[in-house]
């Protein structure tokens, strides 16, 4: 008997590797879950060990972050340091050594920064954007409340343990799975920078019995802002949504 090879287009086998929008739609769902999952045991964890630290071990860790201020720092450090004094002396704070620094990251542009081991830092572009008292220090109220929160902490411990995993996969290059816990770290650090304005406006009216002239920075960034969707991508609320936050609370 003679073999006589069929075509391909008559074998049982027609298909053209065609996915139903059921199947992906299946596939998407099971990736958000399993994210979503991942990101909350992540969360979990790396709270758990910042929360472990205690202020005197924070300290010590970080002590090589503190810098000897320079001359020309002088003129910032004599409009911001009595400010951040009285707030420190307002407000029942964690037992940090807390110290303010001038920061010279100018790529930053206006911006202000908190650092494991209590260090608070402000850039020349953001005194010179902030001219009001009450206005400073509300921006310094927001770094010490990073710091009441464990956000410095919390952000490396999650940093970290972000790092660890992208090289336990074995690729630096970023995946699905691994956009989706970063937008979750965007998230998570946007509900850290609402937290901190919240203990902001606390604290600047516990030093000044007054809120008002707290949202100078936020009214000069807003025009800076884009579309209000922009702020899915960003580790900040928008200013826009920050100032009217701003307004409405009530001590």
């Amino acid at each position: 008997m003679k073999f006589v090879p069929r075509a391909l287009s008559a074998t049982a086998d027609v298909s053209r590797g065609k996915q139903k929008w059921q199947d992906w739609l299946k596939g998407l769902i099971g990736l958000l879950v399993f994210g979503g999952i991942a990101w909350f045991i992540l969360g979990l964890i790396s709270d758990y060990a910042a929360e472990s630290i205690s202020e005197s071990q924070e300290a010590k860790m970080f002590t090589w972050l503190k810098e000897s201020p320079t001359p020309a720092e002088q003129p910032y450090r004599d409009r911001a340091e009595p400010i951040f004094e009285k707030l420190l002396a307002a407000g029942d704070l964690r037992p940090l050594p807390f110290y303010f620094s001038v920061s010279p990251a100018h790529e930053y542009g206006p911006n202000a920064f908190a650092w494991p081991g209590g260090g608070v830092g402000v850039t020349p572009e953001l005194f010179d954007l902030v001219k009001t008292e009450i206005g400073l220090a509300f921006v310094l109220a927001h770094e010490l409340g990073h710091h009441e929160h464990r956000h410095t902490l919390k952000r490396l411990s999650r940093g970290l343990l972000w790092g660890l995993i992208a090289s336990l996969a074995g690729s630096a290059e970023p995946t699905t799975g691994s956009s989706f816990l970063h937008l979750g770290m965007l998230a998570n650090s946007r509900a850290q920078e609402a937290e901190a304005d919240a203990f902001a406006m606390a604290l600047v009216h516990q030093a000044y019995g007054t809120t008002n002239g707290a949202s100078e920075f936020f009214e000069i960034m807003q025009a800076k802002d884009g579309w209000a969707f922009s702020s899915f991508h960003r580790t900040h609320p928008l200013s826009g949504d920050r100032l009217e936050f701003i307004q409405d609370w009530i001590p």
